[in-house]
């Protein structure tokens, strides 16, 4: 099988493992009780983990060691963004009619909603940042890393 088959297929395949996770989580029944107390830690965390993923993509055009920090970005901190602000949007999937109810405040729920999308948003950035990186300044199909 050629290089170029192998990377097709463990690219589809891990999108289609995304996408069967994310269907999966969605499709968890609903309960009536709040947001867990994390939620609002990994909403903080989300934006946060994608400004510093922006960063070390932005520092890989201008750096001498730009594998090492595109290995760091790609597999650590675009991760960490995309997944806590995942993770956030999914603790608050049902909606505003229940956090009246429970007596949580709607307004700070929003926020870390906000929250959420702006680390979700910018750790996509820094994949694409980190991807174009690599199409034009590696050989194709050369190892980026250690």
């Amino acid at each position: 099988m050629s290089p170029v088959w192998r990377t097709a297929l463990q690219v589809g395949g891990a999108l289609l493992l995304v996408a069967a996770v994310l269907w999966w989580m969605w499709r968890l029944p609903r309960d009536e009780s709040p947001a867990p107390m994390w939620a609002a830690w990994l909403g903080l965390v989300s934006p946060w983990a994608g400004i510093a993923a922006v960063m070390t993509s932005l520092l890989a055009w201008w750096s001498s060691a730009a594998d090492v920090l595109l290995s760091a970005s790609l597999l650590a901190l675009d991760p960490l963004a995309v997944g806590t602000g995942v993770l956030v949007l999914w603790t608050q999937r049902r909606g505003g009619g229940v956090a009246e109810r429970v007596g949580e405040d709607a307004r700070a729920r929003g926020l870390q909603r906000v929250q959420a999308c702006v680390g979700i948003g910018l750790g996509l950035l820094a994949v694409a940042l980190g991807y174009t990186y690599a199409l034009t300044h590696k050989t194709p199909f050369t190892p980026v890393g250690l």
